[in-house]
């Protein structure tokens, strides 16, 4: 076989193997994984939704999570960035966090008020307590008896009854009233925010620059 027509084979060959154009792009959208907390992003920014759409006619919010994989520097850069930011609206920062992480929040608050105050700028903290939904909130998990072993005799008679004076409890006494865990969320500006000035149950720090 001539050195041509073992090219052309080769190439043949190669094509014959690569995927067509129609492929590629499914193969592409099937390897991609999904970004870090794309699933869990919906939960965790769910009590926020409705005080985000009262802001975001006129300011320029950036809502950030802190979660216990958050990186503190990369968090407090990324709001200090944000504030100073040129835009047509005023920018504010809206931090949330479960209750586990709230002192990790309070502490990339605190960095950035220390970076604005460095700056000369004065940054305005406005806090606010919320509702997270049951499923973050319930941290007690009920114990269940998925099987018990037969007995026979005085063991099993003790089990029966204490099966039965527990469920009698359960029927007389009223369960207890379900509160609501709460936990806290922050919104920074350098600017009075009036939206939250008279809002009920928020409190306003001023971070004065020296």
């Amino acid at each position: 076989m001539s050195p041509e027509a073992s090219q052309e084979t080769c190439s043949a060959s190669q094509k014959r193997k690569e995927p067509s154009a129609a492929d590629r792009p499914a193969e592409r959208c099937r390897s991609q994984p999904f970004p870090p907390g794309m699933a869990s992003k919906p939960a965790l920014i769910g009590p926020h939704e409705a005080i985000i759409a009262q802001l975001q006619p006129k300011y320029n919010v950036l809502a950030a999570s802190v979660i216990s994989s958050t990186q503190i520097r990369k968090r407090v850069m990324q709001a200090v960035s944000h504030l100073g930011s040129t835009s047509d609206l005023p920018n504010v920062v809206l931090l949330h966090a479960r209750t586990a992480e709230v002192c990790k929040m309070i502490t990339i608050v605190e960095q950035c008020k220390r970076v604005l105050r460095e700056q000369g700028k004065t940054c305005l903290q406005y806090n606010e307590m919320f509702p997270l939904p049951e499923t973050e909130g319930k941290d007690v998990v009920e114990e269940t008896v998925l099987e018990r072993d037969d007995g026979e005799g005085e063991n099993a008679q003790e089990g029966d009854s204490e099966v039965m004076a527990s469920r009698f409890e359960k029927a007389v006494i009223p369960e207890p009233s379900k509160r609501a865990t709460m936990s806290l969320r922050v919104i920074l500006s350098m600017e009075e925010v009036g939206v939250l000035k008279d809002r009920k149950g928020v409190t306003v720090q001023t971070s004065e620059s020296k």
